[in-house]
């Protein structure tokens, strides 16, 4: 058996925990969408409610710390109002993937939300459409149906 026979099993297994420690510490772009979030307490908001109460996730393995929301992003279509949240990455060392602590976060719309769905912009994303979290296509809020 040839040296590079023996040697193939190990140098595949390197490869792929190359690629997915490289994964896991991939740049952030800064202001990128970098998290999930959730209503704090979806019963509280209304078409009249002008600012929302989030518990904001980040994505990225950080040890379990999610950091400061760095930006938003916020898109006021007719039918909807896409939220896109950025956290601050974490810098030095390789993090683990224990999942992230949740942190508050109070968005200011600047106008009523209306009878617009409140949807994660990160769930718009391809690669995160398949979290469980996306499997409503991101949907947080939806207003009450109207009697009809």
């Amino acid at each position: 058996m040839s040296v590079l026979r023996r040697r193939l099993p190990v140098l595949a297994g390197a490869a792929a925990l190359l690629a997915s420690t490289l994964a896991g510490c991939a740049v952030q772009v800064p202001d990128e969408v970098n998290a999930q979030w959730a209503l704090i307490d979806p019963a509280g908001v209304n078409a009249s409610s002008t600012s929302l109460e989030l518990g904001v996730m980040g994505l990225a393995c950080a040890s379990g710390k999610t950091g400061d929301v760095t930006a938003t992003h916020v898109d006021l279509a007719d039918g909807q109002i896409a939220i896109g949240i950025a956290v601050e990455p974490l810098e030095g060392e390789a993090q683990n993937c224990q999942g992230n602590e949740t942190v508050p976060y109070t968005l200011e719309l600047g106008e009523p939300v209306g009878d617009r769905v409140l949807i994660d912009a990160s769930c718009l994303d391809r690669a995160e459409q398949q979290a469980p979290n996306c499997s409503d296509g991101g949907i947080r809020w939806s207003p009450p149906a109207t009697p009809s």
